[in-house]
């Protein structure tokens, strides 16, 4: 359609083929990402310099790792403490202290038995008037005393094989679950002393060097990811209505390629007066609207901080 109108006479050709009017003034803005720590320590390296590129995922400072690395071994230690003791509920008590405790038992029966044998014989001896009431009570009390200790004996062998109780068990398993999240999140934080891009970009400003603290308030660097960027411009009241996001834009700037475009993502529902860096004799002070658009992957050679003018898309 368009090379037949461009076809044309040359009045009808200019008309047809003349470039869509202007709609708003804007400029290009980056998305920079601030690269910080998660813990304030001092750096012990900072790789990249400014302009550098870096790919995702690699290391372009690290921290001081001894605190760190204490506190994973801390940790550790106390996972396995808990393991431990979880285990030795479980399995109740040690095989040495219930050979102890058996032991005793087979004692306790052997002098069970002989109490037994005392007391019958001292029945026997009472009955016929041989020895003293005195004498029969002393030996029946002993026996007595042998079957309790035997009981006695017997009742702690039975509670030593038991496992703990279950409430006591699911507190033990509570503070294991407890510890070996405590290992992670150590484990976590040290890997986190080494700090990594998280995307492919460039670093356009370095903060601080080797031997300064860096920490979750004080970033190392700034990265401006790829394509990391987006067109803001201002739309005057009588034409806002006329945009909505997913529309498509043309894109013009001085030294520019043709064909730039970017896709509107947002449309702001405030007006506000024109921003300084757009000021013009036509235009300060009128209300304007801000638009976002996010260009397309054929429009990668915008840079930020380059002025742009936008306009509805042929």
């Amino acid at each position: 359609m368009t090379a037949f109108l461009c076809a044309l006479p040359l009045v009808a050709r200019l008309a047809a083929c003349a470039a869509p009017a202007t709609l708003a003034v804007g400029y290009v803005e980056g998305e920079y990402v601030n690269l910080a720590p998660v813990t304030a320590a001092t750096l012990i390296e900072v790789g990249p310099r400014q302009g550098d590129r870096v790919a995702a995922g690699a290391i372009v400072a690290r921290q001081e790792r001894t605190d760190a690395e204490i506190a994973l071994a801390e940790a550790e230690a106390a996972r396995d403490t808990a393991a431990a003791e979880l285990a030795n509920l479980r399995e109740g008590s040690r095989p040495e202290e219930i050979a102890v405790t058996e032991a005793s038992l087979t004692a306790a029966r052997v002098r069970l038995r002989e109490a037994e044998r005392q007391a019958t014989r001292q029945t026997a001896l009472a009955e016929r008037g041989v020895v003293p009431q005195a004498d029969l009570d002393t030996v029946l009390a002993a026996r007595d005393t042998a079957e309790t200790e035997v009981a006695q004996l017997e009742a702690e062998l039975a509670v030593q094989r038991l496992p703990a109780r279950e409430q006591v068990l699911a507190a033990a398993e509570s503070r294991l679950r407890g510890a070996e999240a405590a290992v992670r999140d150590a484990r976590w934080r040290l890997e986190q002393r080494d700090l990594a891009a998280p995307a492919d970009g460039q670093i356009t400003d370095v903060f601080r060097r080797t031997g300064e603290i860096a920490g979750p308030t004080a970033p190392v660097m700034s990265l401006l990811p790829d394509g990391a960027f987006k067109v803001v411009a201002f739309v005057g009241e009588a034409d806002v209505a006329g945009i909505a996001p997913g529309d498509r834009l043309e894109v013009r700037c001085d030294g520019c390629p043709p064909e730039q475009a970017a896709t509107v993502s947002y449309v702001s529902d405030e007006p506000e007066f024109t921003p300084p860096v757009i000021f013009s004799v036509e235009n300060r002070q009128k209300l304007v609207y801000r638009i976002e658009a996010k260009p397309t992957e054929e429009s990668r050679s915008l840079r930020p901080g380059q002025i742009v003018d936008v306009a509805h898309a042929r």
